[in-house]
């Protein structure tokens, strides 16, 4: 059994300590980096939706426009796209939150490592 007063046991320790705070700061980072980039994402789904909705109905033929023809579907692939980058913010976002929460507790072990 090693002494607690042991030098390669304090090295140790004092290297998990560094590495720890050190890891936690990087992982939180990176995460609050990819919830920044899919709140944008979801921005631009929304605000693509939006002008879909508003300004492209008469390719659809909602208002009496040409009807269904080659910006038709164009305009509605546009729309399944859009409709996807949507739900993927969404769900990049939820699972985001969830790791941040997660290694958040990581971020208070380093903390009072570093005492």
């Amino acid at each position: 059994m090693s002494s607690v007063e042991d030098p390669l046991l304090k090295e140790l320790v004092a290297a998990l300590k560094e590495d720890t705070q050190r890891m936690a700061s990087d992982l939180l980072g990176v995460i609050t980096t990819q919830a920044l980039i899919a709140v944008f994402a979801l921005f631009l789904a929304v605000a693509s939706l939006v002008r879909i909705a508003v300004f492209e109905q008469r390719s659809l033929g909602f208002l009496g426009g040409p009807g269904v023809g080659t910006g038709a579907v164009s305009l509605l692939f546009e729309t399944a796209l859009t409709f996807v980058l949507f739900a993927l913010s969404v769900v990049s976002i939820y699972n985001l939150l969830r790791l941040r929460e997660k290694y958040l507790r990581l971020q208070i072990l380093a903390e009072k490592l570093g005492r």
